[in-house]
């Protein structure tokens, strides 16, 4: 009779999906490091740190030996830069400021001297924004708004100006998004999930429909990815790493296999 009871209670746990939701493991619910790899050979290097005024003296030291930060991202305890080798035409420079303020202060003057934002990132209590020039995100403005919903509208006001959506960033309680005009995309789209998983099925989703991941983030328990159709579309990758340790390991291999770190993020 016990049995043929855990037989019936197995044939239903089966039939609703719950035996393989609890059996399966998938890292959706573990912290994690998001890497998104396009194809294409590059002298990339990663460096990592606990510390700003450490990082600032790796990116400094980088510089000189002819690399700009391609990507910066903090997350679990750690600054982590991804540089690459710079062209004869670029020139970066970069800003720490513990408020945006600071940063919209700036602006105008770095805009007129021709250095366009390409990086912005929120750690520790700090801002650090990246400036270079000859990018093609030039023609610039930004949107700050404190509730998704909000943040939301200003990007498709933006999309209907002739903005592409370049970069997103969360802090000081608001959301934040830096948008270029004449840029390399020719179509966007945003897509916010509460899960990695359900985040990793929408990222299938629109690679079947031509689009690339081009910013990924999390923030307050979501992870809110853009969408940027290429003009010269690439085949595109993403891994996942549970510390900063493996996902070095995994940037080693993804170079060796002529792939590319083109963004990251961390969250739940």
């Amino acid at each position: 009779m016990k049995r043929r009871l855990k037989l019936i209670i197995l044939i239903i746990l089966a039939a609703t999906g719950m035996v393989q939701a609890k059996n399966a493991r998938y890292a959706a619910s573990e912290y994690k490091y998001i890497g998104v790899f396009d194809q294409g050979r590059s002298a990339q290097v990663i460096k990592t740190t606990m510390y700003l005024n450490v990082m600032r003296k790796i990116i400094r030291t980088q510089w000189q030996k002819g690399y700009d930060i391609d990507e910066i991202k903090y997350g679990n305890g750690h600054w982590i830069a991804v540089f690459d080798k710079a062209s004869l035409q670029s020139h970066q420079t970069y800003v720490v400021a513990g408020r945006w303020e600071a940063i919209d202060n700036i602006l105008n003057a770095y805009w007129k001297e021709g250095y366009y934002i390409t990086n912005i990132e929120h750690g520790l209590a700090k801002w650090l924004v990246v400036f270079e020039k000859n990018t093609p995100f030039t023609n610039q403005a930004y949107e700050r708004r404190k509730t998704l919903d909000a943040f939301v509208s200003a990007v498709n006001k933006r999309w209907k100006m002739g903005y592409d959506l370049i970069d997103i960033e969360y802090g000081e309680g608001r959301y934040t998004g830096i948008f270029a005009k004449g840029g390399k995309y020719k179509g966007q789209a945003l897509t916010i999930r509460s899960s990695w998983y359900m985040m990793a099925k929408m990222i299938r989703q629109y690679w079947e429909k031509g689009y690339r991941i081009s910013n990924i983030e999390f923030t307050l328990g979501r992870w809110m990815a853009v969408f940027s159709k290429y003009r010269n579309e690439k085949k595109q990758g993403f891994e996942t790493a549970e510390n900063i340790e493996n996902f070095q390991k995994i940037f080693e291999k993804r170079r060796q296999a002529g792939y590319e770190l083109t963004d990251m993020a961390e969250g739940w």
